[in-house]
C-alpha cells in the first residue's frame, strides 16, 4: 500500500511539473515580440488615382492644334526628342521613367500648359518637354514598354524628375537650376558627382558665347551701368553661377540664361564673364540647367554596366520606385 501511494505521488509530481513546463513555455512564447505588419507604400491621392494609363492632350506648336494620345505613346515621343536612339538601353529606360514622372508632376503640381494652351502638355521644350513621334525607334519603344507605368516618388508624391544634357563634374542644386522650385524639390535634388563629360560632344565640354552688350543691358536694366564690371557675384554648391552683377544691378544667373535663351547660353557653369567691345563674352561648360539626371552621365553609367534603377537612384537618391499601372 505504501509503494502504491509513493508511485501515485510520483506520477502526480510528473504531471504537475509537465504542466508548469507547458505554462512556462507559453509565457516565453508570449514574451516574443510580435512581428510588425509590413506597411504598404504610402501614395498621395494624386498618385493613387492613376490606376490605369491616362490619355493626355498635347499642344502642337507647329500647327497650333491639340492632339490627344495615351501617356505611354507620348513618353516614346519625349524620349525620342530629349535623348535620341543612340543611348544604351538602360539609359533610355532611365529617361523614360524620369520623363513619365516629370510629365505627371507638371500636370498635378504646375497645371501643365492648361493656362497657356488649355492642354495638359506642349511639344515646345521651353514650355514642357520636347516631343517628336517621327524619331521613335524600336529601341525607344522597347525602353518605354519595359518601364510601363513606372515613376519615382518622394514621400508618396510625384518627384520633379528633372533632367539635363551635361554637367561638368557635379549636378546642380535645385536653387542653382530652378530657384522657384526650391521649397518643393530641395529634399531630393542636390549636387551629386557625375561623369557625362567623358562621352559628351566636345562643343559642350568647353564653349564661348558672345552676347551683344545692349541685350544684356536691356535684361539687367539701367542700374547695371556700362557692364564693364560684369561679374559672377555668387556661386552655388556645385560651382555654378547663382548671381551675376554689374554696376548696382544683380540678376539670378538662371534668369539671365532664360532671358538670353536656353539654346544660346548653354548653362550657368561660367568660368568667366567679360565685357569685350560690343559684346559680353561668356565662357563655360555643360549644357542645360544641371538639375536631376544628367543624360550624358546616364550614358556613361549604362556603358559601365549600371541599370536604369541604379542610374535613377544615383541622381535622385532619396526617392523610391513606384508602379502606377501595368
Amino acid at each position: 500500500m505504501l509503494k502504491r501511494t509513493n508511485c501515485t505521488k510520483f506520477l502526480v509530481f510528473l504531471l504537475i511539473a509537465g504542466l508548469l513546463s507547458f505554462i512556462g513555455g507559453c509565457q516565453n512564447e508570449a514574451k516574443k515580440p510580435i512581428p510588425k505588419a509590413v506597411q504598404p507604400e504610402y501614395k498621395a491621392p494624386e498618385v493613387v488615382k492613376y490606376k490605369a494609363e491616362p490619355t493626355i492632350s498635347l499642344y502642337r506648336k507647329a500647327t497650333g492644334e491639340t492632339q490627344r494620345l495615351k501617356l505611354e505613346e507620348y513618353i516614346k515621343g519625349v524620349v525620342a526628342a530629349e535623348i535620341g536612339p543612340k543611348y544604351p538601353m538602360e539609359a533610355l529606360k532611365a529617361q523614360a521613367i524620369v520623363a513619365r514622372t516629370m510629365t505627371l508632376a507638371l500636370l498635378e503640381y504646375e497645371n501643365g500648359t492648361r493656362g497657356k494652351h488649355n492642354t495638359d502638355a506642349s511639344d515646345d521644350h521651353t514650355e514642357f518637354q520636347a516631343y517628336n513621334e517621327k524619331a521613335i525607334t524600336p529601341n525607344i519603344s522597347k525602353a518605354v514598354e519595359e518601364t510601363r507605368g513606372q515613376v519615382i516618388t518622394y514621400k508618396g508624391k510625384f518627384t520633379y524628375a528633372l533632367f539635363h544634357s551635361l554637367s561638368k563634374d557635379k549636378t546642380a542644386s535645385i536653387e542653382e537650376g530652378f530657384p522657384k522650385l526650391k521649397n518643393k524639390a530641395s529634399a531630393y535634388i542636390n549636387p551629386v558627382s557625375t561623369n557625362g563629360i567623358k562621352n559628351a560632344p566636345a562643343k559642350y565640354k568647353n564653349w564661348t558665347v558672345k552676347v551683344p552688350r545692349w541685350q544684356i543691358k536691356n535684361i539687367m536694366g539701367s542700374k547695371a551701368g556700362s557692364l564693364d564690371d560684369i561679374r559672377i557675384s555668387k556661386k552655388g554648391p556645385s560651382g555654378r553661377a547663382l548671381t551675376v552683377s554689374a554696376g548696382k544691378a544683380s540678376i539670378p544667373a538662371a534668369m539671365l540664361r532664360e532671358k538670353v535663351g536656353f539654346d544660346l547660353l548653354y548653362s550657368t557653369i561660367f568660368s568667366s564673364i567679360k565685357a569685350e567691345g560690343n559684346y559680353i563674352v561668356f565662357k563655360g561648360n555643360g549644357w542645360g540647367h544641371g538639375c536631376g539626371m544628367e543624360q550624358w552621365g546616364a550614358f556613361t553609367m549604362a556603358k559601365e554596366g549600371k541599370n536604369a534603377r541604379q542610374i535613377i537612384e544615383h541622381y535622385f537618391p532619396a526617392t523610391r520606385s513606384t508602379q502606377l499601372y501595368d
